[in-house]
């Protein structure tokens, strides 16, 4: 028999408005020319190296949870799971779809990579907390490392450009030491962890100002007008995080750990993206 369980979706609904009102207020100051490229490139810079940093910090020094080194190197394959079955899927698209065969490679890296930093840890900071953001954290691990090396070759066609030595962000080696740190239950006097929480709070809000004011800088017509981004778009946001959730379901059965995983993967494509295609002269 089968179990039902009801949900109150009213607060995820309620956090998810007030996300899309921020992001709308960075469109809109794009629009009217209050913020530029210059904008989303140093405000993407603050929030990536540093008010993430303070973020991923904030919630070791807050979490009210015990995590072994087995259940770290448990979130942490299931992180890489979650990678590859979205490169997968990013594959498979960019081979089915009648594209140019420049495009290829961007699509299948749009369909891997999402944006965890600047949509996923704001979703996961207001569904579950620090506690969430915890387990998020451990997601840059795989990011980062297979970004710059399976993500360049998707981009490239080929083996050439990976590095292992670009993956070595920010995000990543905070990622590193807040796992270390909170491994030995050291406590931070109150007034540093006060401090951290006041710069991690702004995290959210100048993450979705970014994302905002970097969508009022396309071409919102030429975005729309190619039926591909559409299915592309569904198997980011909809195929892969379903199967993903499908997959893992049987063998995760921390709710938290399912829940962010499946909220990582339902993100759209990672703003480095763009940045990528530009530096491999890609579209």
């Amino acid at each position: 028999p089968f179990e039902v369980v009801k949900l109150d979706m009213s607060p995820v609904l309620t956090q998810m408005g007030i996300l899309v009102f921020i992001m709308a207020v960075g469109f809109l100051c794009t629009k009217l020319g209050v913020t530029g490229p210059e904008f989303t490139r140093s405000a993407s810079k603050v929030v990536l190296n540093v008010l993430l940093v303070f973020t991923i910090f904030n919630s070791v020094a807050t979490a009210e949870m015990e995590l072994s080194l087995a259940d770290v190197g448990f979130d942490i394959l299931i992180f890489f799971v979650m990678v590859l079955v979205c490169a997968a899927f990013g594959l498979l698209c960019s081979r089915l779809l009648p594209m140019r065969a420049d495009r290829r490679g961007i699509t299948a890296f749009t369909v891997t990579f999402t944006n965890t930093v600047f949509v996923g840890f704001p979703i996961i900071e207001s569904v579950y907390g620090s506690e969430g953001i915890l387990l998020a954290t451990l997601s840059n691990i795989p990011f980062n490392l297979l970004a710059y090396t399976l993500g360049i070759g998707m981009i490239r066609g080929s083996a050439k450009g990976m590095s292992v030595k670009n993956a070595l962000s920010a995000p990543l080696i905070a990622t590193v030491i807040a796992v270390a740190w909170f491994m030995t239950g050291w406590k931070l006097p109150d007034a540093v962890v006060d401090g951290l929480g006041v710069i991690s709070g702004g995290t959210v809000p100048m993450s979705m100002l970014v994302v905002g004011a970097s969508l009022g800088s396309i071409s919102v017509k030429a975005a729309l007008s190619d039926w591909r981004v559409y299915a592309a778009s569904a198997v980011r946001l909809i195929i892969t995080p379903l199967a993903l959730w499908a997959l893992l379901r049987p063998f995760v059965h921390d709710e938290m750990l399912l829940g962010v995983t499946v909220i990582l993967a339902s993100c759209p494509a990672a703003m480095i993206a763009t940045a990528l295609a530009i530096q491999q002269n890609r579209d």
